[in-house]
């Protein structure tokens, strides 16, 4: 049985509220516990969040309800 390589695209997210390495971990861990994302990387000087996956923008804001961070968009 022949089956196709998995390819995962690299996302890159703005997310909003992030003040402190305090809050990116939270956005890290918060994205980690999706099903079909890894490699996650959030970078507070940037106030951006890339990962290996695929998630909307519903899916991720729905994982940041309680951490009062907010996706704004997602980056091309």
């Amino acid at each position: 049985m022949l089956t196709r390589p998995c390819t995962m695209e690299q996302e890159k997210v703005a997310i909003s509220g992030m003040k402190c390495s305090g809050c990116a971990d939270k956005v890290k861990n918060a994205f980690e516990q999706l099903a079909g994302v890894s490699d996650v990387q959030v970078s507070l000087a940037d106030k951006q969040a890339s990962f290996v996956g695929k998630a909307s923008l519903a899916e991720l804001n729905a994982t940041l309800a309680e951490t009062h961070y907010q996706v704004e968009k997602i980056i091309d």
